[in-house]
């Protein structure tokens, strides 16, 4: 206590980086174990530990990593992916209220004349033209991003129906096996698949605006448990 004061330490809320490395080491999980079990490479694994935005892969697939990585660590799923929303848009709207620092003017030797003005309007309206029709198409010519979050490709399975979840662009279309689902506002999707005894092909597609695609194939396997036969015992 100082005159009168007692000095209390301020906690502040951990940042999602935190909370991911600190899950990991309760567990006692290297990143290359992590690596290997939630088929993220360990430069986005470590990316997302060490709260690095800039080395970390487009937002959708961001955002299946955030989710399967807080699965495999046991968090809860839906507040991991919360806390990823909220302080991707602290970043970008600080980022986006940075001021450049201002450069001395000097006086302006170019003059302006009206014979000059109609010439210029129209080149400013013609680059303007042409920079919206690139974005355009590099906006949305382009096949949307996809990211499966479950089933892993490979994996086996006890019982018969398993969840297919994922994340895709907001604007895409998503089929399992050419049956569409639905894509949630943010880009998240999620459906029960019946699989068939033995072995099992699903496709997952992302159908963009301009009918762009790009799937992905798994491979599960089926295997239901087998009742154990039960010893009879004989009386003599």
């Amino acid at each position: 206590m100082t005159a009168g004061f007692s000095l209390r330490k301020i906690k502040t809320d951990p940042t999602l980086g935190q909370k991911l490395k600190r899950a990991r080491a309760r567990k006692k999980i290297s990143l290359l174990d992590a690596e290997m079990e939630t088929k993220i490479r360990g430069k986005f694994l470590e990316a997302l530990e060490e709260d690095d935005w800039k080395n970390l892969p487009a937002d959708a697939y961001t955002k299946g990593f955030v989710l399967r990585y807080a699965k495999y660590l046991g968090l809860d799923e839906k507040k991991i992916l919360e806390k990823y929303q909220k302080e991707k848009n602290i970043r970008f709207s600080k980022e986006e209220g940075n001021i450049l620092p201002q450069r001395n003017i000097k006086e302006m030797k170019f003059l302006l004349t009206p014979r000059l003005f109609v010439p210029v309007l129209i080149s400013t309206f013609i680059i303007a033209v042409f920079g919206y029709i690139v974005y355009q198409v590099y906006g949305f010519a382009g096949a949307p991003e996809l990211q499966v979050i479950s089933p892993n490709d490979n994996a086996v399975f006890d019982k018969d129906v398993i969840e297919i979840t994922g994340v895709t662009d907001t604007s895409a279309k998503v089929y399992v096996n050419k049956d569409q689902i639905q894509v949630s506002s943010d880009g998240q999707f999620a459906t029960e698949y019946k699989l068939q005894k033995g072995v099992n092909v699903i496709e997952v597609k992302s159908q963009g605006k301009t009918n762009k695609e790009k799937a992905l194939t798994y491979t599960v396997e089926y295997k239901p448990v087998t009742a154990e036969a039960i010893p009879i015992r004989v009386s003599n």
